[in-house]
């Protein structure tokens, strides 16, 4: 059993074609029976915010960021377990920032990795960036990772 947390950079490569679209899909689409996936409500906030912006700068059409965002919204229910940005969460972000010296957002993404390792039993969870700061200060934190664009 494999436990993911996917962060923003990441998923969003599952609704647009960019490199390290292929790692996320086969990622998704080949799941063992007992792989899980985490990612934070924060990622509903940043994704959702990404598209959008998209849309507003017309580098999509806003109905192309309407469908992406109901297929990403309707993925979370069916295949994410979200986790809250909670006060355990932004406590140990505080932490995250001050011994990594990662943004806000990173860090909050780090935290709630951290948190639900901590709760998991084997194997570890294994966090899944793009952001080379995040992968980085995830692996010294002793958390196993993925980045999709060097698969």
């Amino acid at each position: 059993m494999t436990s993911y947390y996917i962060d923003t950079s990441a998923l969003v490569k599952r609704y647009r074609v960019e490199q390290g679209t292929a790692v996320i899909d086969n990622l998704l689409h080949n799941p063992t029976q007992e792989d899980r996936y985490f990612t934070s409500f924060l990622t509903v906030l940043e994704f959702t915010s990404s598209i959008l912006r998209l849309a507003k700068g017309s580098y999509i059409k806003e109905n192309t960021a309407a469908e992406m965002i109901a297929r990403f919204r309707r993925d979370l229910s069916e295949m994410f377990q979200i986790w809250p940005v909670d006060d355990e969460v932004l406590s140990t972000s505080i932490g995250m920032v001050e011994k990594h010296l990662l943004r806000s957002a990173d860090a909050i993404h780090l935290a709630t990795a951290a948190v639900i390792s901590e709760l998991l039993s084997e194997p570890k969870l294994v966090m899944v960036s793009s952001d080379r700061e995040l992968l980085i200060a995830a692996e010294n934190a002793r958390i196993q990772t993925i980045n999709p664009l060097k698969q």
